[in-house]
């Protein structure tokens, strides 16, 4: 009976806490809007980008961290900044559910036949406008480039 209150007693040591912090939207959009203000406003591939990025990043915080797909997802929603997505196709295979470029959710599009039925003639996704029919479009190059901000003015 002792040796098992003695091994009560020994605690397990607390984990230390991690030495990254995942980087919130706001603080990659403003790091994004200053890289591409400040530094080259175009990008061949994703992996320039994020080259280039991640010590603009760390600038804001030195444990700030960010991977690829989270990138391309708040790349595409950022105002001043272009994803230009190159695809290759690929035969028929079994459809992804989600978006190969954002993650959202896809949606079929249909077509009424001459009959009136309706046929399933691929997939879209509504936030990123990746879309595929029956040959599956495989994203293999993400480009990064910097657009003006069109202001809305209104008419006098």
């Amino acid at each position: 009976m002792p040796a098992k209150v003695a091994e009560a007693a020994v605690r397990k040591p607390k984990r230390a806490p991690p030495s990254y912090r995942r980087a919130d939207a706001d603080t990659v959009r403003s790091a994004v809007d200053r890289l591409l203000t400040l530094g080259v406003g175009r990008y061949s591939s994703q992996a320039a980008f994020l080259r280039a990025f991640r010590p603009a990043l760390r600038a804001e915080d030195p444990k700030m961290r960010i991977a690829g797909p989270r990138l391309r997802s708040l790349l595409i929603g950022t105002p001043g900044v272009r994803l230009l997505v190159r695809y290759t196709e690929r035969p028929e295979a079994p459809s992804r559910p989600d978006c190969p470029v954002c993650g959202e959710s896809l949606v079929p599009i249909r077509n009424r036949t001459l009959t009136g039925g309706v046929v399933d003639l691929g997939r879209r996704c509504p936030r990123c406008g990746y879309w595929t029919h029956r040959h599956r479009r495989v994203p293999v190059r993400y480009a990064v480039q910097r657009t003006p901000v069109r202001s809305r003015r209104t008419l006098p």
